[in-house]
């Protein structure tokens, strides 16, 4: 019986016992239905992320089919990719962070002004507006069309992160991100008057300019999907050990910042092409095959991180893999702990906050997340 199965209930509810089990057991593992190798030690996942010519992103080069339509930051290799992302840097270099910081932080208000205290869904009512809302304005638009039609396709495109386990899955995430790329598509011709798509310079993109609104819908995406997901996942962590409650309010310095990451960051898989064939943990991988690397696995291998189970806010050296590495590694990483650290701080300052219910996993694998957490929040 298959034991790396993500979207089970035994491995939703707990994926880390798996983690170790296979760290311990069969770090590289071959996984029959995905037709892939499982990898979850840090080393090898270091070598991973750092190998981009033998592990790509871009599978036409061991002869797979890729749609146009989906190729951007996170499916391209260089010399496209080292465009794209240059591209797109330089246009970020242009926003006023402390000013968009302040934006949020203004919404996140709003947002709390607006719900019974008592019993709210932290998910539903505060954490997914404000990533939304964050991120059109980061983008410099106003909305991202109609909100229903927006949060259907996220909901598709999550799910269909698990495509390998369940086919079903992966047609109606490519019509999620086609629609997507279809709202941000008029702003190439008419940009907002502020924000990134105001400083994306469309004139340079040429033959490009595919891959750039297919990068910014990516940008857009991970801006919602995994920033949300990841603001439950950690804050779930929190208010589970009573640490948002306590007398003394929480500071989310960089260092706890990067402990909530490593211990319970929502991207638990990776994956790569290997383009040509070799050993890694002991085993051949040929050429054409898949390579799913787990840094969520990584992250609390004991190799490297002691008493790696533990949330350890005192941890100095904290080399986690939650926003990748090496020339895919996120780039809104910035963004996210920009946004996460004062919210996180602010709330805590402001109240106490308790589960006011159990959290309602998200029932998916790839990348970990919640459909509801109801919470109480209590002013100091």
């Amino acid at each position: 019986m298959e034991i790396f199965s993500p979207i089970s209930p035994s491995m939703l509810a707990d994926p880390y016992s798996v983690y170790r089990h296979l760290q311990r057991e069969d770090p590289v593992h071959w996984h029959e239905q995905l037709n892939a190798w499982i990898v979850t030690r840090h080393a090898d996942c270091i070598r991973i992320l750092g190998d981009p010519e033998t592990f790509i992103n871009d599978y036409r080069k061991i002869g797979e089919e890729a749609p146009e339509d989906i190729l951007g930051l996170q499916t391209l290799d260089a010399p496209e990719h080292t465009e794209v992302r240059h591209l797109l840097i330089e246009a970020m270099r242009n926003i006023d962070m402390p000013a968009w910081i302040e934006d949020c932080s203004r919404v996140a208000d709003e947002l709390l002004a607006e719900v019974n205290l008592e019993r709210f869904d932290y998910v539903k009512q505060f954490n997914e507006p404000l990533a939304l809302r964050s991120m059109c304005l980061f983008f410099g638009i106003p909305h991202f069309g109609d909100e229903a039609k927006f949060h259907e396709a996220q909901r598709r495109l999550v799910l269909s992160m698990d495509f390998g386990l369940n086919p079903d899955l992966l047609e109606p995430g490519v019509e999620a991100r086609r629609y997507c790329t279809s709202v941000l598509a008029p702003y190439a011709i008419n940009p907002p008057p502020t924000g990134l798509l105001a400083h994306v310079d469309f004139g340079r993109t040429g033959p490009l300019t595919g891959y750039v609104l297919n990068a910014l819908r990516q940008m857009f995406v991970a801006g919602f999907l995994s920033s949300s997901s990841t603001l439950s996942c950690i804050t779930r962590t929190l208010v589970e050990r009573n640490l948002l409650n306590l007398d003394e309010p929480l500071k989310v310095s960089n260092q706890v910042y990067n402990e909530l990451i490593r211990h319970s960051g929502a991207v638990q898989v990776d994956t790569r092409g290997c383009a040509e064939t070799v050993t890694l943990g002991g085993k051949e991988i040929l050429r054409g095959t898949e390579v799913l690397l787990v840094p969520a696995a990584a992250n609390r291998d004991p190799a490297v991180f002691s008493r790696p189970d533990d949330l350890d806010f005192t941890r100095e050296s904290n080399p986690h893999l939650g926003f990748g590495k090496g020339v895919h590694a996120c780039i809104g990483a910035h963004l996210a702990q920009s946004l996460h650290m004062p919210v996180l701080t602010q709330l805590s300052e402001r109240y106490r906050l308790t589960l006011a219910e159990p959290p309602v996993q998200r029932p998916t694998g790839t990348l970990r997340g919640l459909n509801h957490m109801f919470v109480t929040a209590r002013p100091r």
